[in-house]
């Protein structure tokens, strides 16, 4: 994967000593839980998600240029029903930087650097409405609502709606 610049953020390959950045915005109930996870309780835990993330490649770290801090992380990881050309956008951001733009400086850059993708699918937890505010902001259409989730991570069963976003 290559990395994206922006003028506050820099997107690039998770790394072996994220692990410590990664656990403060993983192990924070305000960041997992609204994404329908539960929070990391341990760095052991943590790098079972850092372990994943380095090894799918399709997710990215962001980093803010100032401090050199990851504070969220973007993936885009394959369909899960094996469509080549589109791709399920996943994404969280530590809490101290919510509301300043971030997440959609992050999102424009990645949305502008994925030629070969033709649909971008996302969901997000039922009490999400940051998420959702953000999908609809880039055009992304509810398609459909998935009912009664429960993934081992889960903390309790969920509805998510489920988005796209045609980009070819």
């Amino acid at each position: 994967m290559r990395t994206i610049e922006t003028e506050r953020l820099i997107l690039r390959d998770w790394r072996e000593t994220d692990l410590d950045d990664m656990f403060i915005c993983l192990s924070n109930p305000n960041v997992s839980l609204p994404q329908g996870s539960s929070p990391c309780k341990t760095l052991e835990e943590c790098k079972q998600v850092l372990d994943y993330v380095i090894l799918k490649k399709n997710n990215y770290a962001i980093v803010l240029k100032e401090s050199g801090a990851v504070i969220g992380g973007i993936g885009l990881n394959e369909d899960a029903k094996g469509n080549a050309r589109a791709r399920n956008l996943g994404y969280y951001l530590a809490e101290q930087y919510w509301n300043r733009g971030i997440m959609t400086e992050a999102l424009t850059a990645v949305i502008a650097s994925a030629h070969e993708i033709a649909d971008m699918l996302s969901a997000t937890h039922n009490h999400n409405v940051k998420s959702e505010h953000l999908l609809l902001k880039f055009g992304f259409e509810q398609v459909d609502v998935i009912k009664n989730i429960k993934r081992k991570s889960d903390l309790e069963v969920h509805d998510e709606g489920y988005y796209i976003l045609k980009l070819r």
